[in-house]
């Protein structure tokens, strides 16, 4: 296309030519567009100096379409009709996105927590669906961090000032044992104490979960300093499963739901809880439906929590 045809040429003079050949009267057609007469006619007039020849026949009781208008006239129409799918296309997949929420979470959270607020949410907002994506602490920042996620949960990993922490819900360090082992059918609470003599089985450095217990002097020293290292849940699990070792995970992280010969019991001595953050980004606000989505699981906290049994998992107030 010619530069000079290009610069001058707009949707506008697409629109008034089409409109006033469909309605056969510039005053019609200036009715539907929602402009005035004159605005019409300049807008025909800078469109036929445009295109070099005339488009329309006035007479004073009627217009007409030129045999060059003829031609001219599907052409014009095919390219509004495109501009309009083109428009009405962005706006479908902006609608969409708006109500698509990206949450990248913890393996327990994603498991034992996020279900339970979906399926309560569904019913509030039906048009919004939430994804979810599980990952470790560091993974789940780095999600936050680079836009792969709206928001996460978590344990803080590493407190950046780009990102923005707000309680959430905390669940209680418990021993994970046999069904059968001797600590598993004590009628009294147990304390870290107890498994001073024991194999210890924890995770990796790069946990948050080693992070609970890692350099705790009132720990026995068999917790601060285990005897197998893992850096996954399934690994720790088959250890203790086979009677290898114990261990302590927090009870979200506590596989017994899943596996009927593992037990979870609450330990003090001292009670130590991981405390779980909504972490949002600080650079790029959330969309309408994550926020609240983040508001519906602030606000179910409590109920989440009271779910499971012997106060393990609590909400956390910002008194806490």
């Amino acid at each position: 296309m010619d530069n000079k045809i290009a610069r001058n040429l707009s949707l506008r003079h697409f629109r008034a030519f089409v409109h006033v050949a469909e309605c056969g009267s510039f005053s019609r057609a200036a009715t539907v567009m929602a402009i005035s007469q004159p605005a019409l006619t300049l807008s025909i007039q800078q469109f036929e100096d445009i295109v070099g020849v005339p488009l329309l026949l006035r007479t004073t009781r009627s217009v007409s379409v030129t045999a060059q208008g003829e031609e001219l006239l599907p052409k014009a129409q095919a390219i509004l009709r495109e501009v309009d799918a083109a428009i009405l296309s962005a706006r479908a997949s902006a609608e969409r996105q708006d109500n698509r929420i990206r949450i990248a979470a913890l393996p327990s959270v994603a498991i034992r927590v996020l279900p339970k607020a979906i399926r309560s949410y569904a019913a509030l907002a039906p048009d919004v669906t939430v994804h979810t994506q599980d990952d470790n602490g560091r993974g789940v920042e780095t999600q936050v961090l680079n836009g792969a996620a709206d928001f996460g949960i978590s344990n803080i990993w590493s407190n950046t000032p780009d990102l923005s922490f707000r309680p959430f819900i905390r669940d209680r360090m418990g021993l994970i044992c046999r069904a059968d082992h001797d600590l598993a059918g004590r009628d009294t609470p147990l304390r870290w104490s107890c498994l001073a003599d024991l194999s210890f089985v924890g995770m990796a450095e790069d946990t948050g979960i080693s992070r609970l217990t890692r350099d705790r002097d009132a720990l026995p020293e068999s917790v601060r300093n285990p005897d197998f290292t893992v850096l996954t849940i399934s690994a720790l699990v088959g250890l203790v499963e086979n009677g290898t070792a114990v261990t302590a995970l927090p009870a979200l992280a506590a596989p017994d739901y899943l596996n009927p010969s593992l037990v979870y019991r609450p330990l003090s001595g001292p009670v130590l809880y991981r405390e779980l953050q909504l972490i949002a980004p600080r650079s790029r606000p959330l969309s309408g439906a994550a926020q609240a989505f983040l508001r519906h699981l602030l606000d179910s906290g409590p109920s989440l929590s009271a779910s499971f049994s012997d106060h393990t998992v609590e909400a956390i107030h910002p008194e806490d």
